[in-house]
């Protein structure tokens, strides 16, 4: 436990500021929207041959991607609530909110591992991975693969990885919102191991929403 919080003792010693803003954005998401839909999602790199200069190469390149990304997700999202509004579908509002971590494998490659958090009442599944954009699973990896500067090619989707129970369930009306909660905390509190970090002044290591 960190703060009365449930965490993953087995990847100590943790980043505790990490730790710290990472339940910000847990509370916050759950402040605004009681019924939080939690997904987690594992963001790769295309290979340096695929790229001509690699993203992983070139901090030149890589930097930014992770906005781009969630500004990406956002600019996917808000015109599909605005599609269904005119087709006269009840519609709820949704803070898209977020966490990540860039670790580098024992290749030297590196890698992102994320959680992104909508409102469930907007969004109640991952949906199709290949229905045309409008289930939130193409909406991640469409997002993605325009931040890489991929889009239009599918067959760069597997740079997307869902991992096994992507999904968590938040809802703060419940009798098991704390278990829930802790779950949650329990498999985030991977994101703030030291282990694999690399930190330095020109790449960032971690980012989050700041409300």
């Amino acid at each position: 436990m960190y703060e009365n919080i449930s965490i993953d003792l087995s990847h100590a010693p943790f980043n505790k500021n990490y730790l710290q803003r990472i339940l910000h954005v847990i509370n916050n998401s759950v402040a605004e929207h009681p019924r939080t839909l939690a997904i987690r999602i594992d963001l790769h790199l295309p290979e340096y041959r695929d790229m001509g200069d690699s993203i992983s190469c070139n901090p030149n390149l890589s930097q930014g991607l992770m906005s781009r990304f969630i500004e990406s997700l956002n600019a996917r999202i808000g015109p599909l609530l605005n599609s269904k509004i005119k087709e006269g579908k009840r519609t709820y509002p949704s803070t898209l909110r977020y966490a990540w971590v860039r670790e580098t494998g024992e290749d030297g490659k590196p890698h992102y591992h994320a959680v992104l958090f909508v409102n469930n009442d907007t969004f109640n599944s991952l949906g199709l991975y290949c229905n045309k954009g409008m289930g939130l699973a193409s909406l991640i990896q469409a997002a993605w693969l325009s931040a890489l500067g991929l889009l239009g090619m599918p067959n760069y989707q597997t740079l997307i990885h869902f991992p096994t129970n992507p999904l968590y369930y938040l809802d703060a009306n419940t009798m098991d919102y704390q278990l829930i909660y802790n779950q949650l905390t329990f498999r985030l509190s991977y994101f703030a191991k030291e282990r694999t970090k690399v930190y330095s002044s020109v790449e960032r290591s971690f980012g989050c929403s700041q409300r």
